[in-house]
């Protein structure tokens, strides 16, 4: 979304810079706001319904708004699908993480974290350039977020088929007394870790 807000802001105000710079702002504000508030109610789904099917709602949710934005042709129209899109993509993270934590065993758990994060800042660092060369061949920034929903149906589909087929093979973690002198300590880092996280943004 970054990537082409200001083609966005382009489109409809092309001949009013500030009244762009105010619709690139709201448009920010809708898909992260609903991006944070929604991992909250998010990590529960998860618990609830499991990993992949909770990636796959993300990714059905996503692609369907990103295919929407052909016929959108109004900004109110396309404020509210920023408003929904922070919403499902708000999912990605409880789910994917979660998922990677139950299916993964404790001594390969670091580096498929790892792995997680390095290839997820390729693809967040390699988006502009992507944005760019389809632009470029098409003029519209519009193409972008269709050619994006066509791997995201692809990919719910197989969420939704291991799903269905792995739901027993889940790594059994043993349970924690709420008591547990770590689990104490391991709060502490989490609030730690979120204070850290929070001076950052």
């Amino acid at each position: 979304h970054p990537s082409v807000e200001q083609n966005i802001a382009g489109e409809f105000y092309e001949n009013a810079p500030i009244a762009g710079n105010q619709i690139t702002g709201i448009l920010s504000t809708c898909w992260r706001l609903m991006w944070g508030l929604g991992a909250l109610v998010a990590g529960w789904l998860v618990d609830r319904y499991g990993g992949r099917l909770m990636l796959a709602v993300y990714l059905l949710g996503c692609g369907t708004l990103c295919a929407s934005v052909l016929g959108l042709y109004s900004i109110s129209s396309i404020t509210l699908v920023m408003l929904l899109m922070g919403g499902f993509a708000s999912i990605y993270h409880p789910a994917g993480l979660a998922l990677i934590s139950h299916e993964t065993d404790s001594r390969a758990l670091p580096r498929a974290l790892g792995r997680h994060g390095i290839f997820g800042s390729l693809g967040i660092g390699a988006t502009p350039l992507a944005v760019a060369l389809v632009s470029q061949f098409s003029g519209n920034w519009r193409t972008w977020y269709a050619l994006v929903a066509v791997p995201s149906f692809l990919l719910a589909a197989i969420f939704v088929w291991q799903a269905r087929s792995h739901s027993k093979n889940k790594v059994q973690r043993p349970p924690v007394s709420e008591y547990d002198e770590d689990t104490q300590a391991a709060w502490r880092e989490f609030w730690t870790l979120v204070l850290v996280a929070i001076l950052q943004g």
